[in-house]
């Protein structure tokens, strides 16, 4: 740099395995360490890190937890003027202010190169042996680098690989779900006193509060299974025809006031015609009746989804369902999930004749006497659920577990429930 100044950027200063110690190494053992390198820590959501982490095999998650708990534990020991933190979803959101904000931390002129990669991936590497600069430059382990050596700017759509567990994801967030949204204090504080003000709370329920692609599919998987054994027909041919079923015969999203059992029927005996199979009256009871189990059996609330329910009762909120899906259909899977006593009114495509995207919000709204400020609503599809919502003026949070945190946005953004829990929380922690 023309001012003299010298920079080390460390990419791996706490590693992957408690075991070997790397997870609690002490960066700055000395506290006018701080003062001296002005450490600018970067940090990411930690579901999106395990998730990265388990894309090339590495599978424990208490290494993550160590790694952020000691993160933090150095944090809270630097003196506040001393240290900053760059998180990683503002950065790819917008790269030019958070450098800015980084270069005016360390008395360096910005300059809009800093946004562009000029240098060969490596070429400027400090390596401690010839065997690291070998694993590191030429043998490229485990696709570590694969995104940075793609892109010659900062990329915002890294690829999420939905490889965590539903157990994962409640101990990864339990454990540092907090630590990590500290880091966005303000808006934290902004979202809890908009919900603060509100008196319903609405949410989508399949993929929103539920497992619903997961246990439908489950259960269809059970129903084409047996209609294999029974004739023959190879398994893969019978998903391909049912999914072209299911998307013509759902278009209408349920708003034509048929049972679920109607809808099912109708699907199952589309595909059996298609192959030209008998039309057993029998066998189409047991195909129902097993479907229906399998879904039952198969049903499982999403991340923090019982506890965030629970909250909200507790801040004297009250709570309507508002789906797409047969009224029966989901007035069983609300009671299958066991969140029956949390729900206030359950409002359906079924139920009141309109599909999401042609009124039903307002519907909704005007059956339960209130202006759409006096609502929050929460769901996981852009098209269906955002668009539509705040259409109506109502305020709406994204779930969307295949991308970013990202609270500064309009809608703001999550990736799991146990998160607006914990903004919801007036806990000192967060």
């Amino acid at each position: 740099m023309n001012l003299g100044k010298r920079f080390l950027i460390c990419k791996e200063e706490l590693g992957n395995n408690s075991q070997k110690g790397e997870c609690l190494y002490d960066v700055c053992p000395d506290p006018s360490a701080y003062a001296m390198v002005r450490p600018v820590f970067l940090i990411r959501d930690p579901i999106r890190v395990f998730d990265s982490w388990k894309n090339v095999g590495w599978t424990d998650a208490q290494s993550l937890i160590d790694c952020y708990t000691n993160m933090f534990c150095m944090l809270d020991r630097a003196p506040s003027h001393a240290v900053s933190c760059l998180i990683y979803e503002r950065l790819i959101q917008e790269p030019q202010t958070e450098v800015k904000r980084i270069c005016a931390r360390w008395g360096v002129p910005f300059s809009e190169t800093m946004l562009n990669f000029q240098h060969s991936f490596g070429s400027s590497f400090i390596f401690s042996t010839d065997r690291e600069r070998l694993k590191y430059c030429e043998e490229k382990p485990l696709s570590l680098f694969t995104t940075v050596e793609g892109n010659s700017s900062v990329e915002p759509e890294v690829p999420y690989h939905g490889l965590l567990s539903k157990n994962e994801k409640e101990n990864i967030e339990e454990h540092v779900g907090l630590l990590y949204l500290r880091c966005w204090q303000d808006d934290v504080l902004r979202l809890r006193a908009i919900l603060a003000e509100k008196i319903w709370i609405g949410f989508d329920l399949d993929d929103t509060l539920h497992e619903f692609r997961r246990s439908s599919g489950t259960a269809t998987d059970k129903v084409l299974e047996e209609i294999s054994e029974r004739y023959g027909t190879p398994i893969l041919a019978l998903k391909g025809e049912y999914s072209r079923v299911l998307k013509a015969k759902t278009a209408n999203a349920f708003s034509d006031g048929k049972t679920s059992f109607d809808y099912r029927r109708e699907r199952f005996t589309s595909v059996l015609a298609h192959f030209s199979l008998p039309q057993d009256d029998q066998f189409m009871v047991e195909l129902l009746e097993s479907y229906e189990a399998t879904l039952m059996t198969s049903l499982e609330l999403k991340c923090g989804a019982l506890d965030l329910l629970s909250t909200m009762k507790d801040m004297g909120k009250k709570i309507v369902v508002i789906t797409e899906g047969p009224q029966d259909a989901q007035e069983r899977t609300v009671q299958g999930l066991g969140i029956e006593g949390y729900v206030d009114f359950l409002a359906t495509t079924n139920y009141f004749g309109v599909v999401k995207t042609a009124g039903l919000f307002p519907r909704v709204l005007e059956h339960l006497g209130v202006s759409s400020g006096d609502m929050a609503y929460i769901g996981d599809n852009e098209q269906r659920d955002m668009k539509p919502a705040l259409a109506e003026g109502i305020f709406s949070i994204h779930l969307a577990e295949m991308k970013h945190v990202s609270l500064n946005t309009i809608p703001p953004q999550i990736n799991t429930l146990r998160k607006l829990q914990y903004i919801l929380s007036d806990d000192r922690r967060s």
